[in-house]
């Protein structure tokens, strides 16, 4: 009898060690599942830290090359009225406000024997929280004409802009009272409060 319990036991398991064994299993299953939901926010977290970055780089690049590429270019307005190649202000909260910054720009590739400038008129403003660039489609009237908008980065709660004056230092303003209206920036200095971020800041060289 002795041996015949003995080749049971050894050929199964009892209740408790079952209820052991599924509850070992059920700690580590559970340990593993924390472990991966982790993973996968801290994938997510990371992947949402690329995207911003990206988008903020790209976001600058463009300003960069649009600055580079000023020109002491004037405009008219609808009224035939000439504007300042360069103009740049505080934000104007109105929807139909001035833009921030909007300027004469050139350099761009025109095909084949075209006799269609090279220049734009560019902008960028702060609108429903996002930076947008704008570009108009033709450089004369741009307060009548409806430019076209692209957005650049999103969740921007404020935008400053300051211009360096060579010989004077920042303003805030341009162009200064009495400046020619073809008269251009040294420099532009760009600060996006972005939210949950705080402050990020640039200076760009205009035309350089």
């Amino acid at each position: 009898m002795r041996s015949i319990n003995s080749q049971s036991r050894a050929r199964g398991f009892t209740l408790l060690e079952v209820l052991v064994a599924v509850g070992v299993f059920a700690i580590f299953s559970a340990l593993a599942y924390g472990s991966l939901t982790r993973l996968l926010e801290s994938r997510d977290r990371i992947e949402a830290e690329r995207v911003f970055w990206r988008d903020l780089s790209l976001a600058f690049t463009q300003i960069e090359d649009d600055l580079s590429m000023a020109r002491p270019r004037t405009v008219r307005d609808v009224y035939g009225n000439p504007l300042p190649a360069f103009r740049g202000q505080p934000v104007d909260p109105r929807p139909q406000g001035d833009p921030s910054l909007e300027f004469t720009r050139g350099g761009l590739f025109v095909l084949g024997d075209s006799r269609r400038s090279d220049l734009q008129r560019t902008g960028y403003r702060l609108q429903d929280n996002k930076l947008v660039r704008l570009v108009w489609p033709a450089l004369d009237q741009p307060t009548q004409i409806e430019p076209q908008l692209a957005v650049l980065l999103e969740n921007v709660s404020e935008l400053q802009v300051r211009f360096y004056v060579a010989g004077a230092g920042w303003v805030n303003q341009w162009p200064q009272p009495n400046a020619p209206l073809i008269g251009l920036p040294a420099a532009v200095e760009l600060t996006l409060t972005i939210e949950g971020r705080g402050q990020v800041q640039r200076i760009l060289r205009v035309n350089g």
